[in-house]
């Protein structure tokens, strides 16, 4: 699954795509190549390309090799992507992603004399533009009619779905309690469904699968995108900035409403009145709620892998998916 050359003509995909809407818009203002040149930056800035993969994945398991549509819905899942975490990075206030600024530090300091609210309004606009040309990337494949259609009432779920898990997490981070049940609805909707479920769902559906192997999936992705956002949420709290390419700790200074962070405070309620990171992280420790979330990430990618195992497909590609499972799970970016 980890395929360099699928990797590649992702990225070229995008990099064609991205030219030619910069052309357009340099022909409305050129102005606009700054912003254009921001959300190509954004896109091609790294990062793990799990949900091109696992769609290409979903598409192989759906009895298709891997061929130059199901490339373009790849990278139309990179776009929206995108979108997503260019406004995350808005609403959280992150100065920083993928080691490197957030598009809004980035736009509110090309435009220098602009209001100090620019950065953020500019970059709702570029967010929204990844998302409209992501559906674009889409809808434009050349698949067959009805496999077309199958795959984009995925991607209308996936959107919906994202959408609502972003509103739950901004509901909750201003609520004045906090509870374990809330994080992981905002993870089943967040990162389970949106990261794992349905990019693969996309890919069975492109390919034509039957919709019993879309709804088998569901057993594996669910588990396993919940321990891939648990994984970020312990990155989040005590990771290395050098490798996660975000700050270490600043999820805990703004409260983000995590697993971890909801807890830790049932189990210490004297961690809201606490400013030091150090100390917050020792907490975590202390209490045992680091040593609980390390034991609930194995028995989800327990319950996961073992789901996998039930699917009917190759088992050649039931290892590639386990494989690819515990290198999420167990990360250290």
């Amino acid at each position: 699954m980890n395929d360099p050359d699928l990797d590649a003509r992702i990225e070229q995909v995008l990099q064609d795509f991205l030219a030619l809407r910069r052309a357009e818009a340099q022909a409305i203002d050129a102005r606009l190549r700054a912003p254009l040149d921001e959300l190509a930056s954004a896109v091609c800035a790294g990062g793990k390309r799990v949900r091109p993969r696992l769609a290409l994945w979903g598409y192989r398991a759906g009895g298709r090799q891997v061929d130059a549509p199901m490339v373009q819905a790849a990278a139309a899942l990179e776009l929206l992507h995108t979108f997503a975490l260019i406004q995350d990075d808005v609403m959280d206030g992150s100065p920083t992603r993928r080691g490197r600024p957030a598009s809004h530090v980035t736009l509110a300091r090309a435009a220098r004399r602009a209001p100090a609210r620019f950065g953020a309004s500019a970059a709702v606009l570029l967010g929204d533009l990844a998302l409209m040309w992501a559906d674009s990337l889409l809808t434009d494949a050349p698949f067959p009619p009805e496999r077309l259609r199958r795959g984009l009432r995925i991607y209308q779920s996936l959107r919906s779905e994202v959408t609502l898990g972003q509103y739950l997490d901004v509901l909750v981070a201003h609520s004045r309690r906090i509870t374990e049940e809330d994080a992981l609805k905002v993870d089943r909707y967040k990162t389970a469904s949106y990261t794992v479920q349905r990019p693969i769902q996309l890919g069975l559906a492109l390919a034509g699968a039957p919709d019993a192997l879309l709804a088998a999936i569901s057993d594996y992705a669910l588990p396993a995108g919940i321990a891939f956002q648990l994984r970020d949420d312990v990155l989040g709290a005590f990771g290395d900035p050098e490798v996660t390419g975000k700050p270490s700790g600043e999820d805990l200074l703004r409260r983000k409403p995590t697993w971890l962070w909801a807890r830790t405070l049932r189990r210490c309620p004297e961690a809201a009145t606490i400013a030091d990171v150090e100390r917050l992280r020792a907490l975590i420790v202390e209490s045992g709620v680091l040593a609980e979330a390390e034991a609930e990430i194995r028995r989800l990618v327990e319950h996961a892998l073992a789901a996998a195992r039930r699917l009917p497909i190759d088992p050649e590609l039931t290892c590639e998916l386990a494989a690819l499972t515990e290198r999420l799970a167990w990360r250290n970016s």
